[in-house]
């Protein structure tokens, strides 16, 4: 099954947006949003409270099973992210064994990197970090705490696929940026989860007794559920962008600006690269290989490494994968036909067409004249792939959908976050 070649590749018809906020800009918009996460905070408190005393002054909530079970769901529904991150496929650092290697990186290197980094951005410790066996080009933080500075829950997870990528100070970058997130610039909502667990119980006292002798009062812990976790975890997506230059700032004083810059162009040239094996994978499934699409994705799964892609080696490992596969359906067995039965349709083929399509149209897209790979193999400097972004506006640095357009993602595009980095 040949993977179609990349179309001809032309400028945008109108140049596209990159502007960057100055360091103040920066620094006045988180200041701004913390405001009016406090001004939520006290009106939450103040509702709060007026709830428990609306209840009290009804007799108070009856003490019944009925009542404990309502009040247990509205209470866990805001820790609901923690069950899965306990059972996920992840270990802390420090219980990793001494003689594990991850690309370059081995235990005593990465603990040894979080404590350097912990220490130039200025931190007593840093948080639990936890290495995730994931495939997936990612990093995140969980900036987390029951009250600001007591009960936290805050945690960082590296993807192995991050480590295999990196080099050490590269690595140190993005640690930078995810304990900004926990410790420099965290959410001021996401410091405050027993006021929010406080609000969604006595809001589910208050909505049960209202609703008493309905079926609906079983109802009111996800009635109240709602308006919590606005209130804890929504953030607009100004603050979230803002918040993430800041961090990537954190990354550059743990390492400096070069370091920080690399990662953020080896990760974009993977995610491109990755981006491509997976359309291959859709191509699969709308060219009538009767394969589940969940077992297609299976087999990119499978044919992608810990750490960067050699695209052509993938691509023959996946179409040996998806022929294995389609030549398995194919028999006649009583299980086989009992597998395309159940689930040989389950694609939505309009969608996968409309998937496939955008993909070449962002492949169709001209690249700037120089870009990550010219940097990174040492033929361009820093200085040369800033000042091509800058000039080529109506060109992208990959063919990733948010280097044409980012105002609706919550991250920045590349391109972006390389000007912030190389002008802050």
């Amino acid at each position: 099954m040949p993977h179609d070649a990349a179309p001809a590749e032309t400028p945008l018809p109108a140049p596209r947006h990159l502007t960057i906020p100055t360091r103040d800009e920066l620094a006045r918009i988180h200041r701004e949003h913390d405001v009016r996460s406090r001004n939520r905070l006290v009106v939450e408190a103040v509702t709060a409270c007026g709830c428990v005393a609306w209840v009290v002054s009804r007799g108070g909530p009856p003490a019944s099973l009925e009542t404990a079970l309502l009040v247990g769901v509205a209470v866990l529904g805001l820790f609901e992210a923690l069950p899965g991150l306990w059972a996920a496929n992840r270990k802390r650092l420090c219980d990793i064994r001494a003689d594990a290697r991850f690309g370059p990186h081995t235990r005593d290197s990465l603990l040894a990197s979080v404590a350097r980094v912990a220490a130039r951005l200025g931190l007593d410790a840093a948080c639990p970090v936890y290495l995730v066996r994931d495939k997936d080009v990612n990093a995140h933080a969980l900036p987390m705490s029951l009250l600001p500075g007591i009960g936290s829950l805050a945690a960082v997870h590296l993807n192995r696929s991050v480590l295999h990528l990196l080099d050490e100070t590269e690595l140190e970058s993005i640690i930078g940026h995810e304990l900004g997130h926990v410790f420099v610039v965290p959410p001021l909502s996401s410091r405050w989860l027993l006021l929010h667990t406080a609000f969604a119980a006595a809001f589910t006292l208050v909505l049960a007794d209202l609703l008493g002798g309905t079926e609906l009062r079983y109802g009111a812990p996800l009635l109240a559920l709602w308006p919590a976790r606005w209130l804890a975890f929504s953030a607009p997506l100004s603050q979230s962008r803002v918040t993430e230059f800041l961090c990537d700032e954190c990354g550059a004083v743990a390492v400096g600006r070069e370091a920080a810059m690399t990662a953020q162009l080896k990760i974009a040239l993977e995610q491109e690269a990755r981006s491509e094996l997976i359309e291959q994978v859709l191509e699969a499934r709308i060219k009538g290989v009767e394969v589940p699409l969940a077992k297609l994705l299976e087999t990119y799964e499978a044919a992608i490494p810990f750490g960067g892609v050699a695209p052509d080696e993938a691509r023959r490992a996946i179409r040996e994968g998806i022929d294995r596969l389609a030549h398995r359906d194919r028999g006649l067995s009583l299980a086989g036909f009992w597998r395309y039965l159940s689930a040989g349709h389950d694609a939505d083929h309009r969608g996968l067409h409309e998937a496939i399509a955008s993909g070449r149209a962002i492949r169709g897209v001209a690249r700037t004249t120089v870009g990550p790979r010219d940097v990174l193999s040492g033929r361009a400097t820093l200085a040369d792939c800033v000042a091509a972004i800058e000039a080529e506006p109506t060109r992208v640095l990959v063919h990733l959908p948010d280097e044409i357009e980012d105002r609706d993602g919550t991250h920045p595009n590349t391109s972006r976050r390389l000007l912030s980095l190389w002008r802050s």
